[in-house]
């Protein structure tokens, strides 16, 4: 285990701090490197997931217009079921980052849930799933979730009864008491 301080080092006179600075120099540049390489190491593991995560929804959307073609329509989801091994959720996101982007490394170096999170896709976990442990996400974030559902029926009507709900829980969470009013 690394020591958090310099308490444990030697006290000497000028010649020696010059000893235990260098040490202490030499101990924190390879810190410093190690740093370095464990995050390059890390970034690089963060695109070949994303991008065998983009793959897999490519290759989901072809299974998919397969079976319908084949079986029809009620078929795909126990074909899912039988042969993907993630849940539902999973490949439904795996799919939807395929669809919205061809050039999977314009989301270089972001995890899988800050991609999600970039394309505005749910990351919430379903709670009826017993593996899953019951999380409580903070206000705002259900909110923000919800207000992504009623935008993306800009194909439909927007209501706007939806949206001013939406307005008024979030000023209740912000406590802006002027924008209540309007």
């Amino acid at each position: 285990m690394i020591s958090s301080s310099t308490s444990d080092l030697p006290a000497t006179g000028v010649r020696g701090n010059q000893v235990v600075a260098s040490a202490v120099a030499a101990k924190i540049n390879k810190l410093h490197a190690k740093v370095t390489r464990l995050e390059k190491e890390s970034r690089r593991k963060l695109d070949r997931a994303l991008m065998a995560a983009w793959q897999a929804g490519r290759l989901l959307i072809e299974a998919k217009t397969n079976i319908y073609r084949q079986a029809g329509r009620s078929s795909w989801i126990p074909w899912l079921e039988t042969c993907f091994d993630g849940h539902l959720r999973t490949a439904q996101r795996y799919m939807r980052l395929a669809r919205a982007t061809d050039k999977p490394e314009e989301f270089a170096g972001l995890s899988l849930r800050q991609a999600y999170f970039r394309l505005g896709l749910s990351i919430q976990p379903n709670r009826s799933d017993s593996r899953t442990p019951d999380i409580k996400l903070p206000a705002y974030i259900t909110l923000a979730n919800k207000l992504t559902k009623v935008l993306r029926r800009t194909r439909r009507q927007i209501r706007t009864s939806d949206l001013a709900a939406l307005y008024a829980q979030l000023c209740s969470i912000f406590g802006n008491e002027n924008t209540r009013q309007r």
